[in-house]
Formats: C-alpha cells, structure tokens, sequence
C-alpha cells in the first residue's frame, strides 16, 4: 500500500492527479505541467517534498562516521552549512545522494525517499564502529519554495528579512511557528526548503498558495530539473554510475584519510561523462533509448523555456560540444546537438 504525505488532502482538495512514486501517493499535476513550470521559472511554486527522509546525528564521533561513509569532505562544514554528497558501497555502488548539513550540535541528512530505509539500514551497519545515534525525524516534514519571487513571498510571512547564503541555514519564525530554512533546490532557481512540524505543514502550504504561490506536482518538478541538469536517483544515478560520470567529480575529496568506496573511485575511468542533446523535431528521447555510438539516454522531455525537446545522455566516449549525433527512439533515428549541461542557467541569490 502506497504512503500518503500529511498533505494528501489538500492535493486531492485541488483536483491534483496523483500517482505512485517510490512507494509514496504523490501529485504529478495540478494545472497542467506546462503552466506549473512556468509558474516556477517566472514567479513562485510550492512542492511537497515531505516524503524525503530527514535524519539526524550527534555523539562524540559523529564527524569521524559521517566521514567514512561520505564522499564529500564533513571536516569542512561550517555551523549552519549543506553540502552536496553520497554515500557508497564498498563496489563503489552509489548508495543515494543527499544534501548534508551541520548545525549547531548535531548534522542533518536529507536522503529520497526511496532510499530511507536503505540508508537506515546501512547506517546501523556501520553505527557499532562508532559512538553515534541517528534518529529517523518523521516528524519533521519539507515543504520547498522555488520561483524568482520565492524570497519575496518567504519574507512577506517570516518575522525577519531572510539572510541566508547558496547551500545555507536560516531560522526564525513563520506565522509565528519555528522553521529552518535551507537554501538549496533543485529547480535552478532561486529556491527555499522550509523544515516544518509536520501538524503545521497544511497550515504553511495554505500561506504559501494565499501569498501567490503555485502548487506544483512531480511532472514539472522533472522537467525543471532536467532543464537545469540535475541527476535524478534512478534515471542519472543508476548502478555502475560514479560521481565523476555525472559531472560531480568535484565533490569526492581524496584530501581526507579515507571514505567506502576510495579505491574504487581512484581507479575508476574518467572518460565516461553526461552530456546533454537538443532534438532537431518534437520527439521525446526516454531513459535508457540508444545513442548510437556513445551510449544511451538517461532522461529526456520537452523544455517549455526552450521549446525544444531535450535530454540527457551518458557518453563514453565523450562527443564534441555542438556535435551531431543521432538518438533512437521506437526503432528511427532523430537528429540532435550535443550540448554542455545545464539547458539553462540561473543567478542564484541569497
């Protein structure tokens, strides 16, 4: 039986189509996906993102763990910064990739949804090499605010003027009930995620659509990230995939003693890399269709800022920037331009 979020209500309340996604109940549409990621690209919308697992860490070695079992490097977060990160396994498998924050007295782990219990899982594995605990917060929920006018609408209802950096931490009052707000996204946009109670996440959902904002579903949510290039656990981040095979190379640190996964990674290839093609006709190029001679597609849909379809594709070997390739899809070739990714790109303000 599939999970519902607190707020499975109030998208049935709003006509929002619903479908299962790793095991949750969760709205594709509201509107139409064309008009919710314009309404995200030109003002503001609201995604409920509250099936996302939230754990947190603390103990004497709660650095000493987190490191081991990352690749990004936890010794140089500051109180009240996120990193972007992934776990692995000892094959160099990605475990999930997740956003990882330090507070005050203890580090924060956001991890998808369809990963929690895995993560847990491989969490209690390694918990007996140190002196850690880890609890899963369910009762905490996110709620995320994407759009050029999502600060705007943020500090219409916050008690402060909102001051917080790309991939930092914020806290105050919003109508009048404690929050945390990190400052990350996955829309390229400028964008929010508002860490809630989860009795008083329907309460902000509603502020949010009174002050202007959007809902939006998981239809345009996917074509705002591919557009921004961002992998997506499943499609990007598949077995055999290593960090530096997405363009994320940058966040392994060989600079720190040791993490799972290392040696693999030390001796991994660099050449394999994701790229990203725009269709010469409106053909959607799926996951996993041919790319003849380099590879095949990861994911693929129509961008409503380009009026182009686009998609991306992983490469080995790399073609050149803005040469022309072929991708099949349902037995015929289409012509397509390789391109760098991301399809667009965004000023990201704090």
């Amino acid at each position: 039986m599939l999970k519902r979020t607190v707020l499975y209500p109030e998208h049935k309340a709003a006509n929002a189509k619903m479908v299962g996604f790793s095991g949750w109940e969760m709205p594709v549409s509201y509107r139409g996906i064309l008009e919710e990621h314009q309404a995200v690209r030109q003002y503001a919308g609201v995604f409920d993102v509250s099936h996302m697992g939230v754990i947190d860490f603390a103990g004497e070695q709660v650095l000493e763990m987190l490191q081991h079992l990352t690749v990004n490097d936890v010794e140089s977060l500051a109180i009240n910064q996120s990193q972007y990160t992934m776990m692995l396994d000892e094959s160099g498998q990605v475990l999930d990739d997740m956003i990882l924050t330090r507070l005050q007295n203890m580090y924060r782990l956001v991890v998808n949804c369809g990963n929690t219990q895995k993560i847990l899982s491989w969490l209690h594995t390694h918990q007996p090499k140190f002196s850690v605990h880890f609890t899963l917060r369910e009762e905490i929920n996110i709620l995320a605010l994407q759009g050029p006018s999502s600060k705007r609408i943020l500090e219409s209802l916050m008690d402060t003027t909102l001051a917080v950096r790309p991939f930092g931490i914020s806290f105050g009052q919003l109508l009048g009930e404690p929050v945390m707000v990190s400052h990350t996204g996955y829309t390229g946009e400028n964008g929010y995620e508002l860490f809630v109670r989860r009795d008083k996440v329907a309460h902000f959902w509603k502020a949010f659509l009174r002050s202007g904002a959007s809902p939006i579903g998981l239809g345009a949510r996917d074509t705002l990230r591919i557009e921004a290039g961002l992998p997506l656990y499943g499609q990007e981040i598949v077995e055999g995939v290593t960090p530096f095979d997405l363009g994320y190379g940058w966040i392994v640190k060989f600079s720190k003693p040791e993490f799972i996964g290392r040696s693999v990674l030390e001796n991994a290839s660099r050449k394999r890399r994701l790229f990203g093609m725009l269709l010469q006709e409106k053909v959607i190029a799926r996951h996993g269709m041919p790319v003849p001679g380099y590879g095949t597609v990861t994911s693929g849909t129509f961008s409503p800022t380009l009026g182009k379809s686009i998609a991306m594709f992983m490469a080995d070997p790399p073609p050149e920037d803005s040469q022309q390739i072929t991708v099949e899809i349902r037995g015929k070739e289409y012509v397509a331009d390789v391109t760098k990714l991301p399809f667009i790109t965004r000023t990201i303000k704090g």
